[in-house]
């Protein structure tokens, strides 16, 4: 598989690959297929229902605004942030917002302050990994591609919302930055929160963010969420739930 891919980006270029891998990604995931492989995403359909007011931080290519969009129908919202201009853009030809209004694209990266910031996409052992682009902060890392993004306070950018039922949280280690930066919206309503959380640092400090305002820890196992100790979630790697208590 890494081959095929790797061949494929050689003869589409980046654009049309990415337009190619999500398209079929996302057609297969919604016949049902892959269940086993990402069952986080699958386990939306238990917990999201009509109406409700979701906020996908790190939608990439679309993969969770997809699916939520659908789940919420036209009377709920769904606030996907993409800073990448061209995840951007393929959002938007696979989520299709003219037609499914209730979804919107925030163009934005989030930190503690507006401006602009630098961001990577890596490379790993010779394959590109566009779903690990990420704030660019080590010299170490390899990043194919480069981008300028445009960031905002989070609290700032949804002051106005009217209601918050769920948040995912994908960014790559920095979610830390991006929930003590949203600290008053999470404060304000409470939602549900699916995150990943890769660094040890990282980890504990959300962690420690959520138990403090009276969230519980869990993680998705046999397709129910089950609460795990902060000990426990040290060790595993997998998606965390926080769930208000």
């Amino acid at each position: 598989m890494k081959h095929i891919r790797a061949f494929l980006l050689s003869i589409l270029g980046l654009r049309r690959y990415l337009e190619l891998i999500s398209a079929v990604y996302i057609h297969f995931v919604t016949k049902g297929f892959w269940k086993k492989k990402y069952p986080e995403l699958f386990y939306l359909d238990s917990i999201i229902t009509e109406g409700n007011v979701c906020i996908d931080i790190g939608a990439n290519l679309g993969y969770y605004s997809t699916r939520l969009a659908r789940l919420v129908g036209t009377t709920g919202k769904v606030y996907a942030i993409e800073p990448i201009p061209l995840f951007g853009d393929i959002w938007i030809k696979n989520v299709k917002p003219e037609q499914n209004q209730q979804a919107m694209l925030l163009p934005f990266a989030l930190g503690k302050e507006k401006g602009t910031v630098q961001m990577g996409m890596p490379t790993k052992n010779g394959r590109l990994h566009h779903g690990m682009t990420k704030i660019a902060s080590s010299a170490q890392e390899q990043y194919v591609h480069m981008f300028d993004v445009d960031m905002q306070n989070p609290d700032e950018l949804f002051a106005d919302i009217p209601a918050l039922d769920f948040i995912k949280c994908d960014v790559e280690g920095y979610e830390s930055v991006v929930f003590d930066n949203m600290q008053h919206t999470i404060s304000r309503f409470r939602p549900l929160v699916q995150t990943e959380l890769s660094g040890d640092e990282n980890r504990q400090h959300v962690i420690d963010f959520f138990t403090s305002r009276n969230y519980s820890c869990a993680v998705l196992k046999n397709n129910s969420l089950t609460s795990i100790s902060k000990d426990d979630a040290m060790k595993l790697s997998q998606d965390f739930y926080f769930i208000p208590k």
